[in-house]
Order: C-alpha cells, then structure tokens, then sequence
C-alpha cells in the first residue's frame, strides 16, 4: 500500500511539473488555467498510482519516460524557444 501512495504522491508532482511546463510553452498564448493544471496533476497521480499498485520497477519507470516524457519533454522545451523567438 505504500507503495500505492509513494507513487500517487510521486505521480501527482511530475503532473505539477508538466503543467507547468505545458503553461510556460504557451504563456503568451493562453493565460495558466487552474483548471486544466489540476486536470494533469490528477492523471499523474493516477498513472503513479497505478505504477505503485503493479511493483513497477524504477527501470520500468526510466523505460516509460524515455519513451513517452522525455518527447514530450523536448516538445514543449521546442515550442517554448520558438514560441518566445516568435517563430511559432
């Protein structure tokens, strides 16, 4: 069970921290939506939830996010560059 709640508690911060990023890439596009933030918070909270729930691993954790966040990752960092140089 702690595990469970190691990985809600983990999950729920990398949710923070896409939000966030997801809002810098658009700050002078759209102005920051509680909302919408709080929306991506929960699915990582639940993504790490359920990672807890299935023992996954930390490499299983290192595998996922080299293949799913660390794109989106480059994404919004590409879009924030080209978004501030006017480019976008």
């Amino acid at each position: 069970m702690i595990e469970v709640i190691k990985g809600i508690i983990i999950g729920a911060i990398c949710g923070a921290i896409t939000a966030l990023l997801g809002y810098a890439k658009s700050v002078t596009v759209e102005k920051f939506d509680p909302k919408k933030a709080t929306q991506t918070i929960v699915v990582g909270a639940v993504v790490g939830g359920i990672s807890g729930y299935y023992g996954w691993s930390y490499e299983k954790g290192e595998e996922w996010a080299s293949n799913v966040g660390i794109t989106t990752l480059i994404e919004y960092g590409k879009k924030t560059i080209l978004r501030r140089l006017g480019k976008e």
